[in-house]
């Protein structure tokens, strides 16, 4: 596999990483509201989905998705549907307080949600199943492609869910989960509703 393939994928995968999406909301929220375990089990959940993808790409399952009209759109409502109920659930749950900590969250639990939110996504189905090979040389293996954009894309998401949870962390102990914690999980609840309608209205 050549340096060129490596690097072409790693640029392409930059505003992927950066933009926001499912992964960045729930470890913002677990961060807030959970702890170390619970935002280690997002990102296991989120680096498995990338994985499934790359899988799915390989074997020509993605490709199916995408050319029948009726399957790719059962995938979106299937993906609206869990993230918009996803955040409603963060909407109605009570946040924690000093006095309460953290909620005890099952790591299965979470660990779910982040790879349920990730493989449930038509557009990273979409982005496994073309980018690799735009940048594919004579020769080379488009499953190797797929896996290798798989691995970049987890070495460069983890650290930018690291800061993340960092940054939520230390705002949490600051204030003592107190509001900022609050604010923190509505807000991620109604941006993942209104990612699972974004989803379901989109081309």
């Amino acid at each position: 596999m050549s340096w060129h393939l490596v690097i072409a994928l790693s640029l392409a995968l930059i505003p992927i990483v950066l933009s926001p999406g499912t992964s960045a909301i729930l470890t913002a929220q677990y961060a807030a509201t959970g702890g170390r375990r619970d935002v280690l089990a997002v990102m296991l959940g989120t680096c498995t989905g990338l994985y499934i993808h790359a899988s799915l790409a390989a074997l020509g399952l993605s490709a199916l998705v995408m050319a029948s009209a009726t399957a790719l759109t059962v995938v979106k409502v299937i993906g609206a549907v869990y993230l918009v109920g996803l955040g409603c659930h963060l909407l109605v749950k009570r946040p924690p307080t000093a006095a309460t900590g953290g909620p005890r969250t099952s790591g299965r639990n979470v660990f779910a949600q982040a790879l349920i939110g990730n493989i449930a996504n038509p557009k990273a189905a979409l982005v496994y199943l073309t980018l690799p090979v735009q940048f594919l040389q004579p020769g080379e293996s488009a499953v190797v492609a797929a896996f290798l954009l798989a691995t970049l894309h987890m070495v460069m998401l983890l650290p930018w869910l690291s800061m993340w949870a960092i940054v939520v962390g230390s705002a949490k102990r600051s204030s003592r989960l107190t509001s900022a914690t609050a604010v923190i999980q509505r807000g991620g609840g109604l941006l993942l509703i209104g990612l699972g309608i974004r989803s379901a209205v989109a081309n």
